[in-house]
Formats: C-alpha cells, structure tokens, sequence
C-alpha cells in the first residue's frame, strides 16, 4: 500500500505485492480497508466479481449467502494469521499503548483453523510440480480451500513470513515485507510510522 495519505479511492485500485499466488491472500485481506472504512466484497456479487478476475472461480459458480459469509469469516482470519508475522520484528521503542498483542484476533484464527478443517486439500501429482489443490474445485468453498493452500505452498518457499500487517491498532493492512533485513513494521512510514513515533515521542516525554 502506497499509504493512508491515499485517497479511498486509490485504496480500491491498488494490487498487492507479494509474490504469486501469496499475493492473492495479501489482495483478499485487503479488501477490507480497517482506515477508510471500505468493504469491497459486499455481496456475494462482489466476491465472485473478485475471485473470477484471479482465476479462483470459474464463469457460471454460484455464492450463497452462508459461503459469502464464511470467505469474510476467513479474511479475517487471514488477517490475524498474517499479523502473527509481526512479532519477530517488533520493537519495543515503536510499541502503541493498546498494540498487543500485535493484531492477533485469537477467535477470528480459531474460526480459520475450523474453516480450514472443512476445506480440503489433496496432492495434484499430474502437475509438474506437484501441488496441493482443493478437492472440491469450481467453487466459493474450493477458492478458499486454494487460498489457504497458497499459504502452505508460501510457508515452505519462505515467502510466508515476509507477508505481514501493519502494527498500528486501527489499520492492519497486509503488506509484503521486500526489506532486506526483514524488518518492515508499518504499511507506510509515511504516515502509521510516524504516527506510531509521534505518539511513542509524546509518550517519553509524559513520563520523563
């Protein structure tokens, strides 16, 4: 994200950064702009619209209500998963009052992990190289299951811990750490970052 100084706008045009496919899972979590107040999936329309324009679905799927449901149940979920990514950059000196524990919502990963447990999986040998794909494909249930799918494929190429969401409380955008050392803590230094400092600046200087 190039930073909140964006128009919404801009915030409904912008693509993620992150390698293919991760970057499917870094554009569904950001579908939902926590600043700006702004849901582009909302109706079963949207989400097919979404997922159709990434070759998750293909023409002809159908939504119901209760898989629309369950896609937003996984986004955010998605969403906590990510901002356990945070914690091994965390420092202490840029810390919010009310930032712990770092974005992780424990209920909305407990709903993916039993979302997780009724989307399955299974080892596609035909394709070179072999991948995991959902067992029920064409459909709302079968893109989930190939989103998180694309998070096992990310943890073991590594890409996994490079996605992460933005520590300031009230904005968690996923974002794709390119910094070499690892190290990005906010979306935007631009503006979360020198949020995050201003405020642990006027902190110091409460306490001294």
């Amino acid at each position: 994200m190039a930073g909140h100084g964006a128009q919404a706008a801009s915030f409904v045009e912008e693509a993620g950064t992150a390698p293919l496919p991760l970057r499917w899972v870094e554009e569904l979590i950001n579908t939902h702009s926590l600043v700006f107040r702004v849901d582009l999936l909302r109706t079963p329309e949207d989400l097919l619209d979404w997922l159709r324009a990434r070759d998750l679905v293909p023409d002809g799927t159908t939504c119901t209500r209760t898989e629309f449901d369950q896609v937003i149940r996984a986004r955010e979920g998605l969403r906590a998963l990510v901002a356990a990514n945070n914690a091994a950059t965390a420092r202490a000196s840029v810390r919010l009052a009310d930032d712990a524990p770092d974005g992780v919502v424990t209920e909305m990963r407990d709903e993916l992990a039993a979302i997780a447990r009724t989307s399955p999986l299974v080892l596609d040998v035909s394709s070179t190289p072999p991948r995991l794909v959902p067992l029920a494909p064409a459909s709302v249930g079968g893109a989930v299951a190939a989103l998180l799918g694309m998070v096992a494929e990310s943890v073991a190429d590594g890409a996994w811990s490079r996605l992460k969401v933005c520590r300031k409380p009230g904005c968690r955008w996923a974002y794709y750490d390119h910094s070499r050392n690892r190290a990005r803590t906010w979306c935007s230094m631009e503006t979360c970052g020198n949020q995050a400092k201003a405020h642990a600046f006027r902190q110091r200087r409460t306490v001294g």
